[in-house]
């Protein structure tokens, strides 16, 4: 998986970008809203790129490293996962703190949708938010996903379940 933007640069994970993920999945701030909340040690951080490369071998899609492009720095990831409780594959993404508010997001979910609906013929892309994350959702709708529901957890919390399909997006 490989695609450039204006600004950013995506691409599969390498062993040595384990020190840049630990330090972004460190920051409590930035997993917030990802998976349970809290941060990654380091051996999670291994193991995630490690399966990020066997699904790339095995299904040609996965999580990656996203690059600022005038920088050459990493400055968070994104891609397509299954996560253990869902069928369907997924959009996931996370930047650094100080990517923050500079319209990243917005750059980078829709030709990661058009390489999953389109490149990678997946009928379907999912968008878990949690419910409470109003820039994500407004990137997701933005970008044309819809709302297929809303999901409330055993903890209390909502999760906003988006979906998106090729025929939402036309002829690729």
């Amino acid at each position: 998986m490989r695609f450039e933007t204006e600004r950013l640069i995506v691409r599969q994970f390498e062993t040595t970008d384990a020190d840049d993920l630990f330090a972004l999945c460190s920051d409590p701030e930035v997993v917030r809203y990802v998976d349970v909340g809290e941060p990654l040690p380091r051996d999670k951080c291994e193991l995630w790129i490690d399966r990020s490369l066997a699904n790339y071998a095995s299904r040609g899609y996965g999580a990656a490293a996203v690059i600022e492009r005038s920088t050459g720095r990493f400055i968070g990831y994104a891609g397509i996962v299954f996560a253990p409780d869902r069928d369907e594959p997924e959009i996931i993404y996370a930047f650094e703190k100080a990517a923050w508010g500079c319209g990243f997001a917005s750059e980078l979910v829709p030709p990661l949708v058009r390489f999953g609906l389109f490149d990678c013929a997946l009928p379907l892309l999912l968008a878990t938010i949690a419910a409470e994350n109003t820039p994500s959702r407004r990137v997701a709708e933005k970008s044309g996903f819809r709302l297929r529901e809303l999901e409330h957890n055993s903890d209390g919390s909502s999760t906003a379940v988006y979906e998106i399909t090729a025929a939402d997006l036309g002829s690729g």
